[in-house]
């Protein structure tokens, strides 16, 4: 039994809001992220993606991981990552960062609808760290 019941409801939680969140968003950003030469969100689009990547490059020890960004990259239209493994460590600092950096994107970002996928992937990560 968990030391902190009300601890494992939050997380159990927030993971669905994000989930649905995550579920419900994916459909809409996919004509931002298709990216035309007048679509002003392409770059942007284009920074997730290879961030999002990177990261995922590293995180073959944790499947939870690897399935969330191949998840993300999905939606954003983009190929699945080839996941290998890193140091823990290093890991944790790179999560933590791609978390920080769709932060700044979801704020970022000109479309709406790419501003709240890129807000639920953030809140995504940010339950992935709870549980690392």
């Amino acid at each position: 039994m968990p030391a902190d019941p009300q601890l494992s409801r939050r997380v159990l939680l927030a993971a669905g809001v994000v989930g649905a969140t995550l579920v419900s968003g994916c459909g809409e950003a996919r004509s931002p992220a298709a990216g035309s030469a007048d679509d002003p969100d392409s770059t942007l689009v284009d920074e997730v993606v290879a961030r999002i990547t990177a990261t995922a490059e590293i995180s073959a020890r944790v499947p939870d991981l690897v399935a969330l960004h191949t998840a993300h990259l999905g939606a954003l239209d983009a190929p699945p990552p080839v996941a290998a493994t890193a140091p823990p460590a290093r890991l944790l600092r790179s999560e933590r960062q791609l978390q920080r950096f769709l932060v700044d994107a979801a704020l970022r970002a000109e479309s709406g609808p790419l501003a709240r996928l890129l807000a639920s992937m953030s809140a995504a990560v940010s339950q992935q760290l709870a549980v690392l």
